[in-house]
């Protein structure tokens, strides 16, 4: 056994795809039973799990998927009706799954005894024992024999320390630019201006081995869905696309959690029972579509159900009583409520109605510096629209100054940068704001949200100039100008007042320790080649604030420079 453990993780990364692919096929087989071919594929990945199993000893679920090969090869038969084996197929799938995690946990594969037992009992009950399956024939041409390793699997630990790896060597080319700019060597230069090239390919590379398909996250939902409807006594046909579109294993991680709950909630809230739509002209069937799209850095991911639709009305008479709106709020605001915790359900489930599931789903999204919106149509349906980064790890920001400290803005939300002159700053009733191409866009000075820096050890200063990504300056503007950065998440808009610009690059965004991502104004942190700590504004935060308060902001970078260390 002790020779068979180092093939164990091979063992359960394969078998995790034979159920998953079982699961899969058992779906479509429910919907068409005709497609006697599905019955054909679910045995060979049967047969297929069993021989890997007997072969590393896991006796139990060699025997468990022994009898599902019995069952299925009765069904090819016509001995055996499938309507009268899905749940118990479903049922042993389940199980084989659970063995799995126990097996990838160390502890023994479960016991199979009492399912073995009932899939037997549905082969004796036609009264024919089923036929012995054919065994495929030995492989004759030797040259298909030995074919070339295309494609290997690798741990995910590794993959993760090799992009920590590619982020100190992205952080060491910094350090050797700011050598490369002070020594003017031009064979220095042109050695880490080559190897600044390299570690972009590698840093590309390890980010592309890290990308895996939105499939990898979508394939769990159509069982889960069916399940959820079942008990629900609806009727529900789920619809994929866009499962190939690729996003950073970290991202699909994490994305798969607020998924669950806006599809437990399309199931729970929006599809009505079969009576219902009935009475609204509807087919029985309900339809829930799950789709991603890819929009330069960006993954949009959609939740569609045909079902009921938000009640406008009736969410603003709960959210008024939770005083979380005012009785002029738009439609927009109470739609926007539901983030908030409204609940409209008057019983709570086993599957929802608590009203706690799209706060955690938005607070889930914008921590991966996302956003959610939802558009509802009162008997047509809800839309849930996410839109999230393809990965997390290294992002392209501009620096800026601010009481001689540097913040990294990202790219991806700056709108515009211009230069006003001071008298151009007018005062609001709550707030300042600037005038462009006839818009109101209200303001935030960095320098009053996060103080006077007491301490320059931590910071980043630099002279009174605007540089540019190519490291050339340019004069400082007159002093009676401010420089603001024009940010933007989804379509609000919001200028943060600067003391300087800077350059822009790319940074490899590190997380909050957990005392600083109290404070929402940011939303990480990265190390520069000089060593020091530069905080990256979080800008959907920023803009929601409109007029922030300057709290527990001015010691965030110390604290993170100690943490650091």
């Amino acid at each position: 056994m002790e020779d068979l453990e180092k093939y164990k993780d091979a063992f359960l990364s394969e078998a995790k795809e034979h159920v998953e692919a079982m699961n899969n096929f058992l779906l479509k087989l429910e919907k068409s039973p005709d497609e006697l071919e599905l019955v054909s594929d679910m045995f060979r990945e049967a047969h297929t799990l069993k021989s890997m199993a007997a072969t590393m000893n896991y006796d139990k679920t060699a025997q468990l998927c022994h009898a599902i090969e019995d069952v299925l090869d009765a069904i090819r038969n016509k001995k055996i009706e499938i309507e009268k084996c899905v749940d118990i197929l479903f049922q042993s799938f389940d199980h084989l799954e659970s063995s799995l995690k126990e097996i990838s946990r160390g502890e023994e594969e479960l016991d199979t005894r009492m399912l073995v037992e009932r899939l037997k009992n549905l082969t004796e009950f036609t009264g024919d024992e089923p036929q012995v399956a054919s065994r495929e024939s030995p492989i004759t041409d030797e040259s298909a024999a030995v074919e070339k390793i295309t494609s290997i699997e690798v741990k995910v630990e590794r993959l993760d320390l090799l992009m920590n790896l590619a982020e100190e060597l992205l952080i060491t080319n910094m350090r050797l630019d700011r050598i490369k700019e002070t020594l003017q060597n031009a064979e220095l230069s042109a050695a880490v201006d080559n190897l600044g090239r390299l570690i972009a390919d590698v840093q590309y590379n390890v980010m592309q081995a890290r990308m895996v398909p939105m499939g990898f996250v979508f394939n769990r939902f159509p069982r889960m869905v069916r399940d959820l409807a079942k008990l629900q006594k609806k009727e529900v046909s789920l619809q994929i696309q866009g499962g190939d579109i690729e996003l950073d294993r970290s991202v699909v991680d994490e994305i798969g959690e607020s998924l669950v709950h806006l599809l437990r909630n399309a199931v729970d809230h929006g599809i009505e029972t079969p009576e219902e739509r009935n009475k609204s002209d509807k087919p029985p069937q309900g339809t829930i579509k799950l789709t991603a799209t890819r929009t330069k850095n960006f993954a949009v991911i959609e939740v569609f159900d045909d079902g009921a639709g938000l009640d406008i009305e009736e969410i603003k008479e709960s959210a008024l009583k939770r005083g979380i709106l005012s009785p002029e709020a738009t439609k927009e605001e109470v739609i926007d409520s539901v983030f908030s915790g409204v609940s409209t359900t008057k019983e709570v489930t086993e599957i929802s109605g608590r009203g706690f599931g799209l706060n955690i789903v938005k607070e889930k999204i914008e921590s991966l510096g996302g956003s959610i919106q939802v558009e509802s149509e009162i008997g047509k349906g809800t839309k849930f629209v996410i839109k999230i980064p393809l990965t997390l790890a290294i992002i392209k920001t501009l620096f800026v100054e601010v009481c001689g400290r540097t913040y990294a803005i990202p790219l991806a939300n700056i709108e515009r940068l211009v230069s006003v002159s001071k008298e151009d700053i007018k005062g609001m009733l709550n707030y300042e704001a600037i005038v462009l191409n006839e818009e109101n866009i209200p303001i935030t000075r960095l320098n009053v949200l996060f103080g006077p820096v007491r301490s320059k050890s931590l910071g980043v200063t630099t002279g009174p100039s605007v540089r540019t990504s190519d490291g050339v300056g340019t004069p400082s503007l007159a002093f009676d100008r401010q420089q603001i950065v024009i940010v933007r998440k989804e379509e609000e808009k919001l200028g943060l007042a600067v003391d300087a610009l800077m350059t822009t690059q790319e940074i490899v965004l590190k997380p909050l320790n957990r005392l600083i991502r109290e404070n929402r104004y940011f939303a990480g942190f990265t190390i520069i080649g000089s060593g020091e700590v530069v905080l990256i504004l979080d800008i959907g935060n920023l803009i929601l604030s409109k007029r922030v308060q300057p709290q527990r902001t001015q010691n965030a970078t110390a604290e993170i420079g100690e943490e650091s260390r």
